[in-house]
């Protein structure tokens, strides 16, 4: 832990902010003045040479990545082992500190936070970058509008060689059903965690529940997602934007429902009516396969003989004799003849 005072990586540490899974997070001041945030890796990704060449060939990527929504990244350590990537710092509380202290949002704010969020993700992907955890922690909200934090860093150490041993970066409950099952992180698990974050917003509950992770990663797979209290069509919007595989209700058109527009709730219908669609067809063909089975062997009626068909015959395999050998020519006259077993049995020749 570092204190006040402390030199890291030519920036003088003016507080500790938090922790979290992917390392501690410091407030800063550069060699300008600035007040920056700094997040330390954990030592046993900083000490990870594969880790630390993937930093140094992502950050330029990250530094493309500029809008009002999204904390910019400003510099980064790889040739340490004290790795560290530095950000703007942005003043305000985080999402998840704002609900938990003055409750839901609901109608405008609700439809605020969804747009401003939703322009930050697209700046993100224009930039093929994903974010992989966004989650209310993730979420600063400021006096301009939300605004993302921690992007690309899950994106920079979830590399190949911790995805191929079954670790997978993300938060239970804002984690995509398809990437947790194995699926490779796209914008669209970016947008499965978005709806999480907004129906938390909602609500003041966790979309899925609490509890062990294993329950709570059961009800994401089933798509239980608590939208009690919620107006029908909100609540609606929301189960179709969840939904564990399948087609989803897209970014554009949660929004529009969540403001209000009709074009949102047509859109809504319109999937609504399309999965029906395949539920039943579904079904129907359940039905007919099992009608199919259930059909039972004919049999004679009463009074009648029954049809036997004959097995058929298999021809008998011929064999062939095998060829015997000739036999031996006589022995010329005078030679002796030494007996065989078998002519040692029969009685001497008389003289």
């Amino acid at each position: 832990m570092k204190r006040a005072g402390d030199e890291l990586g030519g920036y003088l540490v003016a507080r500790w902010l938090g922790s979290g899974g992917m390392g501690t997070v410091y407030e800063v001041i550069d060699a300008d003045g600035r007040h920056v945030a700094l997040k330390l890796l954990h030592p046993h990704i900083g000490a990870d040479p594969v880790a630390r060449d993937r930093l140094r060939r992502e950050v330029e990527t990250l530094h493309r990545v500029r809008h009002a929504g999204v904390a910019r990244v400003l510099d980064a350590e790889a040739d340490s082992e004290e790795a560290f990537v530095v950000t703007e710092l942005v003043q305000g509380p985080t999402l998840d500190a704002r609900v938990r202290g003055q409750g839901a949002l609901s109608g405008e704010p609700l439809a605020d936070l969804a747009r401003g969020l939703l322009w930050a993700l697209e700046a993100i992907h224009a930039a093929d970058v994903v974010h992989r955890d966004v989650k209310p922690e993730n979420v600063m909200l400021t006096a301009e509008g939300p605004v993302l934090i921690d992007f690309g860093i899950s994106q920079i150490f979830d590399a190949d060689r911790y995805t191929q041993v079954g670790l997978v970066t993300g938060t239970p409950g804002y984690l995509d059903p398809l990437v947790a099952a194995g699926a490779q992180p796209g914008p669209e698990a970016d947008w499965w965690s978005w709806a999480a974050v907004l129906v938390f917003a909602a609500t003041g509950r966790q979309p899925f529940g609490g509890g062990p992770i294993p329950a709570v990663l059961g009800r994401v797979a089933a798509g239980g997602v608590d939208v009690a209290g919620l107006p029908p069509e909100i609540a609606r919007a929301f189960r179709a934007a969840l939904v564990p595989s399948g087609t989803r209700l897209s970014p554009p058109d949660l929004l529009a429902v969540l403001e209000g527009e009709p074009d949102g709730l047509a859109a809504l219908d319109s999937l609504d009516a399309t999965a029906s669609a395949l539920a039943s067809a579904s079904a129907a063909t359940d039905a007919g396969n099992a009608a199919t089975a259930a059909v039972p062997a004919p049999t004679a009626e009463p009074g009648t003989t029954p049809i036997v068909w004959p097995t058929p015959k298999v021809p008998p395999t011929r064999v062939q004799p095998t060829s015997q050998p000739p036999p031996p020519p006589p022995p010329p006259p005078g030679a002796v003849v030494t007996p065989t077993a078998r002519s040692a049995q029969l009685p001497a020749p008389r003289p």
